[in-house]
């Protein structure tokens, strides 16, 4: 039996590393996308038609193929990178994309709920407001009321019998509020509804 020499061995483990680098890249591209996984197949090609050579070529040109061998391997295995790296860089746009959609989502009902929020606050102010007004003219005309009493003649407080006896001409020259009081005070009842005309015919 012919003796191997070191470059003949050399050849033979540059073959053996080249055909475990096609196995790894075959394993590798299943796993990868489509447009990804074939553009390695050009260079799986390559790869094991440097690993694929005779014992006879092995013999005669042991550092050719060996060169050769390793070259082939040297272009997979980057090949393989670039394309690994490739589909982990779209995965992660994708990823991405997907999370800036969910976050523009929550946003979205985010902004929509604070939209119907102000929208209600809105509407409370406005009736505040409303409320606020008509007390504040509930006040005045209480006020109004109260200094008409308060500044009334002496004869607006006059006695039942005084009340009662009052002429029509002097009650004509007293306003609604001095006409109510004085009914009030002659212990009339349902005179806040009673026109001027009626509230003379009442105390007359």
């Amino acid at each position: 039996m012919a003796k191997t020499s070191k470059a003949e061995r050399a050849a033979r483990e540059a073959i053996e590393e080249t055909s475990a680098a096609v196995s790894r890249a075959k394993k590798t591209a299943k796993g990868l996308p489509k447009k990804q996984a074939s553009g390695l197949a050009d260079y799986i090609d390559d790869a094991r038609d440097a690993a694929d050579v005779s014992t006879k070529k092995v013999r005669r040109k042991p550092k050719r193929v060996a060169k050769d061998a390793e070259r082939a391997a040297r272009r997979l295995e980057r090949a393989v990178a670039k394309a690994v790296a490739a589909a982990e860089r779209k995965a992660q746009s994708r990823a991405d994309a997907r999370a800036a959609a969910a976050a523009s989502e929550r946003a979205a009902e985010d902004a929509a709920l604070l939209a119907a929020e102000a929208k209600s606050l809105k509407k409370a102010a406005r009736r505040a407001e409303k409320v606020a007004a008509r007390a504040e003219l509930d006040a005045a005309t209480a006020g109004d009321a109260l200094a008409a009493e308060l500044t009334a003649p002496a004869a607006d407080l006059a006695t039942d019998d005084d009340a009662s006896e009052a002429a029509p001409a002097e009650l004509s020259a007293l306003t609604v509020v001095q006409l109510r009081s004085r009914a009030r005070a002659a212990g009339h009842t349902g005179h806040s509804r009673l026109t001027k005309a009626q509230l003379i015919d009442l105390l007359s």
